[in-house]
């Protein structure tokens, strides 16, 4: 392990490499993940997310589905974020944090400065009611003891950081689905009447599927970390068991989306 990391890339840098190699705790449990804005040291939750991976094309942790979450874990996993946040003197600004919940209790993954890496605002839009962003510009400029204060006229437009729920309410179902690729090779064919199926389901309000995966010719590896995601799918639904039903349907049409010929 410490081989295949040291002098490795790093991710999302096309020549910096890892000089270093941290040991630490393998933490054991269910993997969530949990938006916060902050305003001079008050966190308030803008969604957590709840992570399906499972093991596929020979990767232990290939991700599925990343879900709006609002389960029994909600309020611990909430306070913990603001305890690090705080432990770390974060005061402002948008921070996504990763934690594992083990059977000893919550164990932390990362705390990034950064947006989720992916577009979540259509899903957090219609499941909660506004989105990171639009919490974001209530913490800077929202408050009447601001130094910036929002024009006037958009009054009706902008969210009052002071009238935020602390954790996010969840009113429907949402998740944004990860296409796993499993063909290795030139793209022979791609199942149209899958994809077809897939975007009539009452629970999809979107989808993509990424151009290398369109053009017959081109050269597919299966998918065995986000990078190598076939697209994506995203879903919202009142019902929880239709929700459930169009998610389970999705995951079984995957092996049968793409085919290719093994070129070695």
């Amino acid at each position: 392990a410490f081989q295949q990391i040291h002098g490795a890339t790093v991710f999302g840098s096309p020549r910096e490499k890892h000089e270093v190699v941290l040991v630490q705790e393998f933490a054991i449990g269910q993997e969530f993940a949990i938006d916060v804005v902050s305003k001079n040291g008050e966190h308030k939750v803008a969604a957590v997310w709840i992570y399906d991976k499972r093991p596929a094309n020979g990767a232990s942790f290939v991700y599925y589905a990343t879900k709006l979450y609002d389960g029994e874990n909600m309020d611990e996993l909430c306070n913990y974020v603001r305890k690090t946040l705080d432990a770390l003197d974060i005061k402002w600004g948008i921070t996504h944090n990763e934690i594992i919940l083990t059977a000893d209790g919550p164990r932390l993954v990362e705390v990034n400065c950064r947006q989720h890496n992916m577009d979540f605002i259509p899903l957090t839009m219609e499941c909660i009611g506004y989105n990171i962003f639009d919490m974001l510009l209530g913490a800077y400029l929202g408050g009447e003891d601001d130094p910036f204060v929002y024009p006037m006229e958009t009054e009706p437009e902008r969210l009052n950081w002071d009238i935020l729920p602390s954790n996010p309410p969840k009113r429907m179902n949402g998740a944004m689905v990860h296409l796993v690729n499993y063909a290795n090779g030139t793209l022979t064919r791609l199942n149209e009447d899958a994809l077809r199926e897939i975007q009539r389901m009452p629970s999809v309000m979107n989808m993509e599927v990424y151009p290398p995966f369109l053009q017959m010719g081109n050269t597919i590896s299966p998918t065995i970390d986000i990078r190598t995601d076939a697209g994506w799918v995203q879903m919202v639904n009142p019902n929880p068991n239709e929700f459930q039903k169009d998610y389970d349907r999705i995951i079984e049409l995957m092996p049968t989306l793409f085919e290719a010929n093994d070129d070695l």
